[in-house]
């Protein structure tokens, strides 16, 4: 009888073991809500936690990037309805088309909750503000790795990796010399891989395919990216050499590309639609405030 019970026992375990497992395989996942603000910007959610990144800017209109309208400045300046209690604020670096100090600090005073992470650069702009004050001055994160370095750090439950990565280039013609310089070449631009309850996702700022060797060096392919949002110039064409450099050393699930001028929607649209044998999930929001939930197992 003994025997016959010990057997019993065993068989329930196993099949307890077994439903659990499948579960967990086959049901579990996380739905991740990304909200397109403008440019580089986006409001992302990944079941309680909620980030905002590049998104406070627009303090007038740059012409050569689409900015955020009246209504979704005020929300986020003060901290309302879906920019209200957000555990984390970031910028990529202190570039007026992802970052205007002045609304950070807005932000900031409306929501005591919320930390802010920058560089260096970013965080100097922020003490210099007019309506800067102390108040907040114990919630920003001031980081700044060195160049192929990158710092691991814990904000509000939420974890990330900071990258260096090199700003793109962009070259003009120096007043004083007359030689072709590189005008971006001292700007601190941060690469952040959130990671949330096993979630990832990547926001490069404005780093482009002329960081090869950073990402030969980091190999971000090897940290299973969710979700990467990549710009404009990576995916410039079907052939370019950002192409390579996601097929190789990045390889995220989906891609949301991103650094896009409303009038450029269509030609980056027609080249996703040629790529879609390599890269299945291209993303292209098309209008302010639009919507796309993933569900990532």
């Amino acid at each position: 009888m003994r025997t016959m019970i010990n057997k019993l026992i065993i068989i329930l375990i196993i099949t307890l073991t077994s439903v659990q497992f499948c579960y967990s395989e086959d049901t579990l996942q996380d739905n991740v809500e990304i909200t397109y603000i403008t440019n580089e910007g986006f409001l992302i959610k990944v079941n309680d936690k909620i980030i905002l990144i590049d998104a406070l800017f627009g303090d007038k209109e740059y012409g050569f990037c689409d900015i955020p309208d009246t209504s979704q400045l005020e929300l986020m300046k003060n901290a309302k309805e879906d920019f209200a209690n957000i555990d984390l604020i970031a910028a990529t670096h202190c570039h007026a088309d992802h970052f205007y100090a002045s609304f950070v600090v807005d932000h900031l005073k409306n929501n005591k909750h919320g930390k802010f992470i920058s560089t260096e650069q970013s965080i100097a702009q922020i003490k210099e503000a007019d309506n800067y004050n102390e108040i907040i001055s114990d919630r920003l994160v001031e980081i700044i790795p060195d160049n192929l370095t990158f710092c691991d750090t814990i904000i509000n439950g939420i974890e990330i990796t900071v990258y260096r990565l090199i700003h793109g280039p962009y070259y003009v013609n120096d007043p004083e010399t007359g030689k072709r310089i590189n005008r971006h070449r001292y700007i601190q631009n941060l690469g952040f891989l959130f990671n949330i309850n096993g979630v990832k996702i990547f926001h490069c700022g404005d780093s482009n395919s002329d960081a090869i060797l950073e990402y030969e060096y980091f190999r971000l392919d090897k940290e299973g990216i969710d979700i990467a949002f990549l710009g404009r110039e990576f995916m410039w064409s079907n052939d370019c050499a950002g192409i390579e450099i996601i097929k190789n050393y990045i390889k995220p699930k989906h891609i949301v590309l991103m650094h896009l001028h409303h009038d450029q929607n269509k030609r980056f649209i027609d080249v996703a639609n040629t790529m879609t044998e390599d890269f299945p999930s291209i993303k292209i929001f098309e209008k302010r405030m639009e919507i796309k939930t993933y569900n990532i197992q």
